[in-house]
Protein backbone atom coordinates (compact mmCIF):
# COMPACT_ATOMS: atom_id res chain seq x y z
CA UNK A 1 0.00 0.00 0.00
CA UNK A 2 1.36 3.49 -0.80
CA UNK A 3 2.47 5.54 2.36
CA UNK A 4 0.39 8.50 3.30
CA UNK A 5 2.37 11.71 2.58
CA UNK A 6 1.70 14.91 4.15
CA UNK A 7 0.61 17.83 1.27
CA UNK A 8 3.92 19.79 2.12
CA UNK A 9 6.42 17.08 1.96
CA UNK A 10 4.03 15.80 -1.54
CA UNK A 11 4.53 19.40 -3.47
CA UNK A 12 8.44 19.67 -2.52
CA UNK A 13 9.01 15.97 -4.50
CA UNK A 14 6.53 16.45 -7.00
CA UNK A 15 7.06 20.12 -8.36
CA UNK A 16 10.70 18.78 -8.39
CA UNK A 17 10.31 16.29 -10.62
CA UNK A 18 7.92 18.57 -13.07
CA UNK A 19 10.70 20.75 -13.86
CA UNK A 20 12.66 20.04 -17.47
CA UNK A 21 13.13 21.20 -20.59
CA UNK A 22 10.94 24.45 -22.38
CA UNK A 23 7.30 23.97 -23.29
CA UNK A 24 6.57 22.81 -26.82
CA UNK A 25 3.01 23.94 -28.01
CA UNK A 26 0.35 21.09 -29.00
CA UNK A 27 -2.25 21.38 -31.55
CA UNK A 28 -5.83 21.57 -29.90
CA UNK A 29 -8.00 18.72 -31.09
CA UNK A 30 -11.95 19.36 -32.46
CA UNK A 31 -14.01 18.19 -30.21
CA UNK A 32 -17.03 15.36 -31.23
CA UNK A 33 -20.65 16.20 -30.30
CA UNK A 34 -23.64 16.57 -29.80
CA UNK A 35 -24.23 12.98 -28.16
CA UNK A 36 -27.41 10.81 -28.11
CA UNK A 37 -27.49 9.10 -24.76
CA UNK A 38 -29.98 6.47 -25.56
CA UNK A 39 -31.16 4.65 -23.01
CA UNK A 40 -31.80 0.76 -23.18
CA UNK A 41 -33.91 -0.59 -20.81
CA UNK A 42 -33.35 -4.27 -21.03
CA UNK A 43 -29.88 -4.42 -21.94
CA UNK A 44 -29.31 -2.28 -18.73
CA UNK A 45 -27.03 0.35 -21.04
CA UNK A 46 -26.77 3.16 -22.20
CA UNK A 47 -26.21 3.22 -25.81
CA UNK A 48 -23.91 6.57 -27.16
CA UNK A 49 -24.11 8.13 -30.67
CA UNK A 50 -21.63 10.75 -31.82
CA UNK A 51 -23.60 13.14 -33.97
CA UNK A 52 -19.93 14.20 -34.98
CA UNK A 53 -18.98 11.56 -36.50
CA UNK A 54 -21.89 9.42 -37.46
CA UNK A 55 -21.18 6.66 -35.37
CA UNK A 56 -21.42 4.47 -32.26
CA UNK A 57 -19.18 4.90 -29.22
CA UNK A 58 -20.04 2.01 -27.24
CA UNK A 59 -22.83 1.43 -24.34
CA UNK A 60 -22.30 2.27 -21.06
CA UNK A 61 -23.22 -0.01 -18.38
CA UNK A 62 -25.91 0.87 -16.44
CA UNK A 63 -28.39 0.28 -13.56
CA UNK A 64 -31.42 -2.16 -14.21
CA UNK A 65 -33.90 -0.98 -16.76
CA UNK A 66 -33.26 2.53 -17.57
CA UNK A 67 -35.10 5.11 -18.46
CA UNK A 68 -34.63 8.84 -17.90
CA UNK A 69 -32.19 11.00 -18.90
CA UNK A 70 -30.85 14.37 -17.99
CA UNK A 71 -27.65 16.31 -17.57
CA UNK A 72 -26.46 19.13 -15.54
CA UNK A 73 -26.21 22.61 -16.31
CA UNK A 74 -22.49 22.06 -17.63
CA UNK A 75 -23.39 18.99 -19.74
CA UNK A 76 -20.07 16.96 -17.41
CA UNK A 77 -22.44 14.62 -16.27
CA UNK A 78 -25.53 12.29 -17.57
CA UNK A 79 -27.81 10.89 -14.67
CA UNK A 80 -29.57 8.00 -15.91
CA UNK A 81 -32.25 6.58 -13.70
CA UNK A 82 -32.78 3.10 -13.99
CA UNK A 83 -36.57 1.56 -13.18
CA UNK A 84 -36.00 -1.75 -12.54
CA UNK A 85 -33.42 -0.70 -9.90
CA UNK A 86 -34.64 2.39 -7.71
CA UNK A 87 -31.40 3.45 -8.83
CA UNK A 88 -29.70 6.56 -10.49
CA UNK A 89 -26.52 5.94 -11.91
CA UNK A 90 -24.18 9.15 -12.85
CA UNK A 91 -21.84 8.84 -15.94
CA UNK A 92 -18.80 11.26 -16.53
CA UNK A 93 -19.75 12.45 -20.29
CA UNK A 94 -15.60 13.29 -21.26
CA UNK A 95 -14.92 9.67 -20.88
CA UNK A 96 -18.49 7.69 -20.36
CA UNK A 97 -17.29 6.44 -17.62
CA UNK A 98 -20.18 5.75 -14.20
CA UNK A 99 -18.82 7.89 -11.26
CA UNK A 100 -21.35 7.30 -8.83
CA UNK A 101 -25.05 5.25 -8.04
CA UNK A 102 -27.37 6.60 -6.38
CA UNK A 103 -30.61 4.90 -4.39
CA UNK A 104 -33.54 7.16 -5.06
CA UNK A 105 -37.67 5.98 -4.51
CA UNK A 106 -39.44 3.07 -5.96
CA UNK A 107 -39.90 3.09 -10.43
CA UNK A 108 -37.71 6.27 -11.40
CA UNK A 109 -38.57 7.28 -14.72
CA UNK A 110 -37.83 11.26 -15.81
CA UNK A 111 -35.17 13.24 -14.38
CA UNK A 112 -34.29 17.21 -14.61
CA UNK A 113 -32.04 19.07 -13.74
CA UNK A 114 -32.41 23.19 -12.96
CA UNK A 115 -29.45 24.97 -14.72
CA UNK A 116 -29.61 27.33 -11.13
CA UNK A 117 -29.34 24.57 -8.80
CA UNK A 118 -27.00 22.25 -8.17
CA UNK A 119 -29.63 19.61 -7.80
CA UNK A 120 -31.45 16.52 -9.96
CA UNK A 121 -34.95 15.75 -9.33
CA UNK A 122 -36.11 12.05 -10.11
CA UNK A 123 -39.43 11.09 -10.38
CA UNK A 124 -40.60 8.00 -8.90
CA UNK A 125 -43.58 6.60 -10.70
CA UNK A 126 -44.20 3.31 -8.13
CA UNK A 127 -44.43 5.96 -5.12
CA UNK A 128 -45.47 9.05 -5.86
CA UNK A 129 -42.35 11.16 -4.94
CA UNK A 130 -39.98 12.69 -6.37
CA UNK A 131 -36.54 12.17 -4.90
CA UNK A 132 -33.79 15.40 -5.33
CA UNK A 133 -30.53 14.62 -5.50
CA UNK A 134 -27.46 16.88 -3.97
CA UNK A 135 -24.93 16.60 -7.77
CA UNK A 136 -22.03 18.04 -5.87
CA UNK A 137 -22.28 14.90 -3.49
CA UNK A 138 -24.23 12.85 -5.25
CA UNK A 139 -26.45 11.67 -2.72
CA UNK A 140 -30.17 11.73 -1.84
CA UNK A 141 -31.25 15.32 -0.31
CA UNK A 142 -34.89 14.86 0.31
CA UNK A 143 -38.03 12.90 -0.79
CA UNK A 144 -41.20 14.99 -2.02
CA UNK A 145 -44.66 13.72 -2.22
CA UNK A 146 -46.30 14.59 -5.51
CA UNK A 147 -49.19 12.90 -7.86
CA UNK A 148 -50.06 9.33 -8.65
CA UNK A 149 -47.75 7.69 -11.16
CA UNK A 150 -45.24 10.48 -12.06
CA UNK A 151 -43.23 10.17 -14.69
CA UNK A 152 -41.55 12.94 -16.55
CA UNK A 153 -39.70 16.05 -15.21
CA UNK A 154 -39.39 19.69 -16.80
CA UNK A 155 -37.75 22.99 -15.23
CA UNK A 156 -38.52 26.54 -16.05
CA UNK A 157 -35.72 27.86 -18.20
CA UNK A 158 -34.76 30.33 -15.47
CA UNK A 159 -34.84 27.09 -13.34
CA UNK A 160 -36.81 28.44 -10.76
CA UNK A 161 -39.67 26.06 -10.77
CA UNK A 162 -39.73 21.97 -11.28
CA UNK A 163 -42.71 20.46 -12.98
CA UNK A 164 -43.50 16.86 -13.05
CA UNK A 165 -46.40 15.06 -14.89
CA UNK A 166 -48.26 12.56 -12.70
CA UNK A 167 -49.76 10.49 -15.66
CA UNK A 168 -52.38 8.37 -13.29
CA UNK A 169 -53.06 11.52 -11.19
CA UNK A 170 -53.85 13.44 -14.31
CA UNK A 171 -52.01 16.29 -13.01
CA UNK A 172 -48.82 18.58 -12.93
CA UNK A 173 -47.28 18.84 -10.14
CA UNK A 174 -44.84 22.53 -9.53
CA UNK A 175 -41.98 22.29 -6.92
CA UNK A 176 -39.79 25.80 -5.63
CA UNK A 177 -36.17 24.05 -6.28
CA UNK A 178 -35.25 26.65 -3.16
CA UNK A 179 -37.55 25.29 -1.14
CA UNK A 180 -37.87 21.51 -2.29
CA UNK A 181 -41.65 21.74 -1.44
CA UNK A 182 -44.47 21.96 -4.21
CA UNK A 183 -46.12 25.12 -4.13
CA UNK A 184 -49.06 24.22 -7.25
CA UNK A 185 -50.74 21.45 -8.42
CA UNK A 186 -52.21 22.07 -12.02
CA UNK A 187 -55.36 19.63 -12.84
CA UNK A 188 -54.99 17.95 -16.69
CA UNK A 189 -57.37 17.15 -18.45
CA UNK A 190 -58.95 16.74 -22.03
CA UNK A 191 -62.16 18.12 -23.82
CA UNK A 192 -62.20 14.49 -25.01
CA UNK A 193 -61.01 12.56 -22.21
CA UNK A 194 -60.95 13.44 -18.72
CA UNK A 195 -58.69 11.03 -17.88
CA UNK A 196 -55.92 12.53 -20.19
CA UNK A 197 -52.66 10.69 -18.64
CA UNK A 198 -50.16 13.71 -19.07
CA UNK A 199 -46.43 11.58 -19.91
CA UNK A 200 -43.97 14.36 -21.32
CA UNK A 201 -43.48 18.30 -20.50
CA UNK A 202 -41.74 21.15 -22.25
CA UNK A 203 -41.17 24.73 -20.71
CA UNK A 204 -40.91 27.29 -23.82
CA UNK A 205 -39.94 30.93 -23.40
CA UNK A 206 -40.17 33.34 -26.08
CA UNK A 207 -40.56 37.24 -26.60
CA UNK A 208 -44.24 37.38 -25.34
CA UNK A 209 -43.73 35.34 -22.35
CA UNK A 210 -43.63 31.23 -21.47
CA UNK A 211 -45.57 28.42 -22.08
CA UNK A 212 -45.95 25.08 -20.41
CA UNK A 213 -46.53 22.03 -22.57
CA UNK A 214 -48.49 18.89 -21.62
CA UNK A 215 -48.50 15.72 -24.10
CA UNK A 216 -51.86 13.80 -22.98
CA UNK A 217 -50.98 10.18 -23.82
CA UNK A 218 -54.49 9.07 -23.39
CA UNK A 219 -56.01 11.93 -25.04
CA UNK A 220 -53.99 12.53 -28.39
CA UNK A 221 -53.26 15.97 -27.31
CA UNK A 222 -51.15 18.95 -25.74
CA UNK A 223 -52.27 21.40 -23.24
CA UNK A 224 -51.00 24.58 -23.86
CA UNK A 225 -50.69 26.50 -20.58
CA UNK A 226 -49.44 30.11 -19.68
CA UNK A 227 -45.55 29.76 -18.06
CA UNK A 228 -46.21 32.40 -15.39
CA UNK A 229 -50.24 31.68 -14.27
CA UNK A 230 -50.46 28.64 -15.31
CA UNK A 231 -54.19 29.22 -17.27
CA UNK A 232 -54.96 26.89 -19.55
CA UNK A 233 -54.45 28.85 -23.23
CA UNK A 234 -55.35 26.00 -25.38
CA UNK A 235 -55.36 22.56 -26.54
CA UNK A 236 -53.72 20.69 -29.68
CA UNK A 237 -55.15 17.95 -31.15
CA UNK A 238 -51.88 15.80 -32.38
CA UNK A 239 -51.36 12.15 -33.24
CA UNK A 240 -52.65 9.10 -30.93
CA UNK A 241 -50.35 8.66 -27.97
CA UNK A 242 -48.12 11.40 -27.93
CA UNK A 243 -44.68 10.57 -26.12
CA UNK A 244 -42.27 13.29 -26.14
CA UNK A 245 -41.77 17.28 -26.61
CA UNK A 246 -38.81 18.34 -28.34
CA UNK A 247 -38.04 22.07 -28.49
CA UNK A 248 -36.46 23.30 -31.18
CA UNK A 249 -37.23 27.04 -30.76
CA UNK A 250 -39.94 29.80 -28.95
CA UNK A 251 -42.38 29.02 -31.93
CA UNK A 252 -41.39 25.28 -32.94
CA UNK A 253 -41.70 22.30 -30.22
CA UNK A 254 -41.99 18.78 -32.29
CA UNK A 255 -44.40 16.14 -30.37
CA UNK A 256 -43.76 12.47 -31.38
CA UNK A 257 -46.92 10.32 -31.44
CA UNK A 258 -46.06 6.66 -30.62
CA UNK A 259 -49.35 5.06 -31.81
CA UNK A 260 -49.74 6.42 -35.29
CA UNK A 261 -45.78 6.71 -36.19
CA UNK A 262 -45.95 11.13 -36.85
CA UNK A 263 -44.30 14.06 -35.43
CA UNK A 264 -46.61 17.31 -35.34
CA UNK A 265 -44.77 20.39 -34.80
CA UNK A 266 -46.39 23.47 -33.15
CA UNK A 267 -46.26 26.72 -32.35
CA UNK A 268 -47.01 27.41 -28.44
CA UNK A 269 -47.39 30.89 -28.48
CA UNK A 270 -49.82 30.85 -31.26
CA UNK A 271 -51.37 27.80 -30.53
CA UNK A 272 -51.76 25.79 -33.52
CA UNK A 273 -50.44 22.86 -35.40
CA UNK A 274 -47.41 24.17 -37.98
CA UNK A 275 -47.47 20.95 -39.73
CA UNK A 276 -48.40 17.79 -39.02
CA UNK A 277 -48.31 13.76 -39.54
CA UNK A 278 -44.97 13.42 -40.86
CA UNK A 279 -44.73 9.86 -40.60
CA UNK A 280 -41.58 8.54 -38.48
CA UNK A 281 -40.32 5.28 -38.02
CA UNK A 282 -43.03 2.42 -36.50
CA UNK A 283 -42.96 2.17 -33.07
CA UNK A 284 -41.16 5.09 -32.35
CA UNK A 285 -41.19 5.94 -28.37
CA UNK A 286 -38.57 8.99 -27.81
CA UNK A 287 -37.22 12.14 -28.95
CA UNK A 288 -35.34 14.79 -28.11
CA UNK A 289 -33.80 18.03 -30.09
CA UNK A 290 -30.68 19.72 -29.30
CA UNK A 291 -30.27 23.14 -31.91
CA UNK A 292 -30.23 21.94 -35.21
CA UNK A 293 -29.77 18.18 -34.33
CA UNK A 294 -32.35 15.70 -32.93
CA UNK A 295 -33.20 12.41 -32.31
CA UNK A 296 -36.17 9.88 -32.43
CA UNK A 297 -35.70 6.13 -31.04
CA UNK A 298 -37.48 3.75 -32.02
CA UNK A 299 -38.27 -0.39 -31.07
CA UNK A 300 -36.77 -2.68 -31.51
CA UNK A 301 -33.38 -0.83 -32.21
CA UNK A 302 -32.48 1.80 -34.30
CA UNK A 303 -32.40 6.07 -34.29
CA UNK A 304 -33.39 8.33 -36.67
CA UNK A 305 -31.66 11.88 -36.52
CA UNK A 306 -34.06 14.88 -37.00
CA UNK A 307 -32.75 17.65 -38.83
CA UNK A 308 -34.71 20.52 -36.91
CA UNK A 309 -34.51 23.33 -39.76
CA UNK A 310 -36.45 21.51 -42.41
CA UNK A 311 -38.39 19.08 -39.99
CA UNK A 312 -36.51 16.33 -41.92
CA UNK A 313 -36.60 12.64 -40.78
CA UNK A 314 -33.54 10.28 -41.94
CA UNK A 315 -33.14 6.65 -42.55
CA UNK A 316 -33.31 4.70 -39.10
CA UNK A 317 -29.98 3.95 -37.93
CA UNK A 318 -29.53 0.59 -36.02
CA UNK A 319 -28.64 0.49 -32.35
CA UNK A 320 -26.08 -2.23 -31.87
CA UNK A 321 -26.14 -4.51 -29.26
CA UNK A 322 -29.53 -6.53 -30.02
CA UNK A 323 -31.59 -3.65 -28.04
CA UNK A 324 -35.32 -4.29 -27.73
CA UNK A 325 -36.14 -1.87 -25.91
CA UNK A 326 -35.01 2.37 -26.56
CA UNK A 327 -36.89 3.66 -24.85
CA UNK A 328 -35.67 7.00 -23.08
CA UNK A 329 -37.38 9.81 -21.61
CA UNK A 330 -35.86 13.24 -21.23
CA UNK A 331 -33.64 15.78 -23.05
CA UNK A 332 -31.10 12.92 -24.24
CA UNK A 333 -29.04 14.83 -26.39
CA UNK A 334 -26.10 16.07 -24.58
CA UNK A 335 -23.77 18.98 -25.88
CA UNK A 336 -20.69 19.56 -23.54
CA UNK A 337 -18.58 23.01 -24.13
CA UNK A 338 -15.92 21.16 -22.12
CA UNK A 339 -14.73 17.43 -22.49
CA UNK A 340 -12.11 16.28 -20.02
CA UNK A 341 -12.48 13.76 -17.33
CA UNK A 342 -9.00 15.09 -16.04
CA UNK A 343 -10.88 18.27 -15.09
CA UNK A 344 -11.35 16.84 -11.75
CA UNK A 345 -12.53 20.34 -10.06
CA UNK A 346 -14.81 21.17 -12.71
CA UNK A 347 -13.33 24.58 -13.86
CA UNK A 348 -13.53 23.59 -17.71
CA UNK A 349 -9.66 23.69 -17.70
CA UNK A 350 -7.22 20.79 -17.02
CA UNK A 351 -4.41 22.46 -15.30
CA UNK A 352 -2.22 22.65 -12.35
CA UNK A 353 -5.01 21.67 -9.34
CA UNK A 354 -6.25 18.87 -11.21
CA UNK A 355 -2.57 17.68 -11.65
CA UNK A 356 -1.88 18.20 -8.03
CA UNK A 357 -4.66 16.27 -6.84
CA UNK A 358 -4.17 13.80 -9.58
CA UNK A 359 -0.72 12.86 -8.10
CA UNK A 360 -1.76 13.45 -4.40
CA UNK A 361 -4.30 10.62 -4.85
CA UNK A 362 -1.71 8.48 -6.64
CA UNK A 363 0.76 8.62 -4.14
CA UNK A 364 -2.30 7.45 -1.22
CA UNK A 365 -3.53 11.07 0.35
CA UNK A 366 -7.31 11.08 0.86
CA UNK A 367 -9.68 13.11 3.00
CA UNK A 368 -9.66 16.76 3.73
CA UNK A 369 -5.15 16.08 3.22
CA UNK A 370 -6.12 15.29 -0.52
CA UNK A 371 -7.80 19.05 -0.96
CA UNK A 372 -5.52 20.49 1.66
CA UNK A 373 -4.66 24.50 0.44
CA UNK A 374 -7.38 24.01 -2.29
CA UNK A 375 -10.74 26.77 -1.49
CA UNK A 376 -13.95 25.63 -2.65
CA UNK A 377 -13.26 21.77 -3.18
CA UNK A 378 -14.63 19.03 -1.89
CA UNK A 379 -12.64 15.53 -0.66
CA UNK A 380 -16.50 13.74 -0.82
CA UNK A 381 -16.85 15.19 -4.53
CA UNK A 382 -13.25 15.03 -6.37
CA UNK A 383 -12.31 11.88 -4.65
CA UNK A 384 -14.88 9.35 -6.26
CA UNK A 385 -14.10 11.02 -9.69
CA UNK A 386 -10.19 10.21 -9.59
CA UNK A 387 -11.03 6.94 -8.09
CA UNK A 388 -12.81 6.56 -11.66
CA UNK A 389 -9.99 7.91 -13.53
CA UNK A 390 -7.75 5.49 -15.50
CA UNK A 391 -4.39 6.99 -14.97
CA UNK A 392 -1.86 4.34 -16.22
CA UNK A 393 -0.52 7.08 -18.62
CA UNK A 394 2.94 5.14 -19.38
CA UNK A 395 0.80 2.05 -19.99
CA UNK A 396 2.62 -0.12 -17.53
CA UNK A 397 0.43 -1.87 -15.68
CA UNK A 398 0.39 0.39 -12.75
CA UNK A 399 -0.41 4.35 -11.68
CA UNK A 400 2.15 5.75 -10.21
CA UNK A 401 2.80 9.57 -9.27
CA UNK A 402 5.98 9.18 -10.42
CA UNK A 403 5.99 8.74 -13.35
CA UNK A 404 1.84 9.00 -14.29
CA UNK A 405 1.10 11.92 -12.25
CA UNK A 406 4.54 13.73 -14.04
CA UNK A 407 3.21 12.79 -17.38
CA UNK A 408 -0.28 13.88 -17.17
CA UNK A 409 0.88 17.65 -15.64
CA UNK A 410 3.39 18.15 -18.26
CA UNK A 411 0.68 17.01 -21.22
CA UNK A 412 -1.70 19.45 -19.53
CA UNK A 413 1.30 22.36 -19.84
CA UNK A 414 1.25 21.11 -23.45
CA UNK A 415 4.97 19.30 -23.39
CA UNK A 416 5.57 16.67 -26.58
CA UNK A 417 7.93 14.41 -27.49
CA UNK A 418 11.44 14.09 -25.20
CA UNK A 419 10.38 17.06 -22.92
CA UNK A 420 7.10 14.96 -22.26
CA UNK A 421 8.49 11.82 -21.57
CA UNK A 422 11.70 12.88 -19.54
CA UNK A 423 12.86 10.29 -16.79
CA UNK A 424 8.92 10.05 -16.43
CA UNK A 425 8.35 6.74 -17.77
CA UNK A 426 8.66 3.09 -16.62
CA UNK A 427 11.04 2.76 -20.03
CA UNK A 428 11.25 -1.11 -19.11
CA UNK A 429 7.65 -2.21 -19.20
CA UNK A 430 6.32 -4.34 -22.12
CA UNK A 431 4.59 -2.02 -24.32
CA UNK A 432 5.46 1.19 -22.80
CA UNK A 433 4.28 4.19 -24.70
CA UNK A 434 6.19 6.68 -26.17
CA UNK A 435 5.18 10.47 -26.49
CA UNK A 436 2.11 10.41 -29.26
CA UNK A 437 0.78 7.61 -27.77
CA UNK A 438 0.72 9.15 -24.34
CA UNK A 439 -1.05 11.84 -26.16
CA UNK A 440 -3.30 9.92 -27.83
CA UNK A 441 -3.97 8.15 -25.05
CA UNK A 442 -4.93 10.82 -23.11
CA UNK A 443 -7.96 11.92 -25.62
CA UNK A 444 -9.03 9.28 -26.12
CA UNK A 445 -9.59 8.18 -22.68
CA UNK A 446 -10.42 11.25 -21.24
CA UNK A 447 -11.66 13.10 -23.68
CA UNK A 448 -10.57 15.58 -26.72
CA UNK A 449 -10.01 18.86 -24.44
CA UNK A 450 -7.39 17.37 -22.29
CA UNK A 451 -4.37 19.21 -23.76
CA UNK A 452 -4.31 22.71 -24.73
Amino acid sequence: MNAVVSPKTFHARFWAMILCAGIAAFAPRASAKPYSYIALHDQSTVAVYDHATNTWLGSIAVGTGPIGVGADAAQQNVYVSNFRAGTVTVVRVANRVPIATVSVGASPMGVALPQTQPRAYVANFADNSVTVIDTASNTPLSSINVGEGPTAVTTSTTGDRVFVANTIGNSVSVINPASNLVTQTIPITSIDNPHSKPYALAFVTGPSGSRLLVANNNAASVSIFDGANYALLGELKVGAHPTALAVASSSKVFVLNSFDSSLHTIDPFTATVTAGALPVTARAVSMAVSGSVGSIASAPASLSIVTTASSTVGAPIAIPGGAQAPLTLGNFIINPSFECALDVNGDNAFNDTDATLIARYLTGVRGTALVAGMAGISANSVEPLLAALSLDADNDGTARATTDGVLLHRASKGLIGAPLIANARNANAVGVFNATQILNWIVSTHGSDCLP
